[in-house]
């Protein structure tokens, strides 16, 4: 755009005021008769060149203008552009070998700009070097929990990993995550996962269940009550609390942090009549007990929630809102 063009307005609007004002002053202290007029012939000339500016910048120049970036987002320049800013990363992926029955390491050299993500590289990889690979993915921004994996030793999902933050001298390790089954390459069985939260009964439970399903009125809440549970029902069930945990990488019987986390938001939501019995449910040495506060399953959530503090809650409500009397039989029931 002409930048003469563009100032036109802003130079209107600085040379009309003060004429403008001189005008009505004028017209006061001397000659309103004459002042008039002018005043009126000044302000129809000043919209005139505001209207003319308004047009040439949003007619004219700005149209063309978003034609010429359109034209340069795309063609063989764009991608020429692309290609000078990228850089080569080495992506060292561990698959599964069928024969071998191990892990084994494949690298694919690819190029990369600073907005690349784990997953998009991935995406290329699959499309351009080798169509065999296999993950999981859906919404590529961090709200479906679908492209959990270990990038480095941690585990994140792919599509919120920067390539170029997380890559170490040109090269970055994407393998599956070890706390689920595998199935192949990158992708992982979540079935033992859902069957954990389900257990423990993730809804709201109300004993009148007609009351539930037809409610005459709205459950009032408090903010002091929303914010006990608020925090923990950010949960995405990606799962990559569960592969970070130690515990559940040696103890497949416990109920992992994702589940129990998942008890305590529904014992700390006011509107929930289960009561006492999430907590019996917990009290066991597959669920809080089990738990050795390592906090690595809080460290690695992309959402924020905290399972390990979650866990160290539920074992307080325990202790305090349960009789010995309560808990014996509901710790060795099966």
């Amino acid at each position: 755009m002409r930048t003469t063009t563009l100032m036109l307005p802003l130079y209107v609007g600085m040379i009309g005021t003060p004429i403008l004002l001189v005008l009505r002053l004028f017209a006061i202290l001397y000659s309103p008769l004459l002042a008039y007029p002018l005043t009126v012939l000044a302000a129809i000339g000043f919209i005139a060149f505001g209207a003319a500016g308004f047009v040439e910048v949003f007619v004219h120049d700005y149209p063309k203008s978003m034609r010429l970036r359109i034209a340069r987002s795309k063609g063989p320049a764009a991608a020429e552009r692309k290609e000078a800013n990228s850089v080569r990363i080495t992506f060292r992926l561990r698959r599964f070998d069928e024969g071998k029955k191990q892990l084994v390491e494949e690298a694919y050299v690819h190029n990369v700009d600073e907005l690349t993500t784990v997953l998009g590289a991935l995406v290329d990889i699959k499309e351009k070097h080798d169509n065999t690979l296999s993950m999981r993915y859906s919404c590529r921004m961090g709200i479906c929990g679908s492209c959990g994996m270990v990038v480095n030793g941690k585990p994140s999902l792919a599509c919120e990993t920067n390539v170029l933050e997380h890559a170490r001298k040109g090269d970055i390790v994407v393998e599956p995550m070890q706390g689920h089954p595998l199935l192949k390459d990158l992708a992982t069985d979540f079935d033992d996962f859902f069957e954990k939260h389900m257990s423990v009964q993730p809804r709201l439970y109300r004993i009148d269940a007609k009351e539930q399903y037809a409610a005459k009125k709205e459950y009032h809440q408090t903010r002091e009550e929303v914010d006990r549970f608020l925090p923990y029902s950010y949960c995405i069930m990606c799962g990559l609390c569960e592969d970070a945990c130690p515990v559940v990488n040696t103890n497949p019987n416990f109920k992992g942090p994702q589940a129990l986390a998942q008890e305590y938001r529904y014992y700390a939501d006011s509107r929930d009549q289960l009561g006492k019995k999430r907590l019996l449910d917990a009290d066991r040495l597959d669920g809080v007990w089990g738990c050795e506060f390592a906090g690595a399953c809080s460290k690695v959530c992309p959402k924020g929630v905290d399972p390990a503090a979650a866990i160290q809650l539920l074992k307080t409500e325990l202790m305090s809102n349960t009789t010995a009397e309560e808990r014996e039989p509901a710790r060795h029931s099966t």
